[in-house]
């Protein structure tokens, strides 16, 4: 795969959840294998407020287990991936799993659900009308019968 292709899907991906953790206002962690660029060692950075990790040397699947692992309240965590023997690990420390596939029909809901609900016009709460206004569209409209 051409550099700049993965680098424009990791963007890409990077760009979704952002969106979604606004939406959904949670702490989200991505772990990517090998290096973020083939001479930098950079182990982590913040895009935006996700954690995003590189696994250098090691394999994604080495971190996100010892991610669990260290985690003090595994139970609270959701790990995404599709991967089975992640996810017989993980459930060992009775963490949340979900699967790539799901998570991304979950992701694509929610950023439709929530583009949606901006094209909608917003809705006007019942109005407070005073007896004198009322008196005074009932007069209008008794005018144009009239004619």
């Amino acid at each position: 795969m051409l550099r700049g292709r993965l680098d424009d899907a990791r963007d890409g991906l990077l760009g979704l959840l952002k969106k979604f953790q606004r939406i959904k206002k949670t702490q989200i962690r991505v772990v990517f294998d090998g290096k973020k660029a083939p001479a930098l060692d950079l182990r982590s950075e913040t895009v935006g407020t996700i954690d995003v990790y590189y696994s250098l040397d090691y394999s994604a699947d080495f971190l996100i287990k010892q991610f669990i692992k260290k985690d003090p309240n595994p139970r609270s965590a959701t790990v995404v991936t599709s991967d089975k023997d992640i996810l017989f690990y993980v459930n060992r420390f009775s963490a949340r799993t979900m699967t790539s596939e799901k998570f991304a029909d979950h992701v694509t809901m929610t950023l439709r659900e929530e583009e949606e609900a901006r094209d909608l016009p917003e809705k006007e709460h019942d109005p407070v009308v005073s007896d004198e206004e009322v008196s005074f569209w009932e007069r209008l409209f008794r005018r144009k019968d009239r004619r």
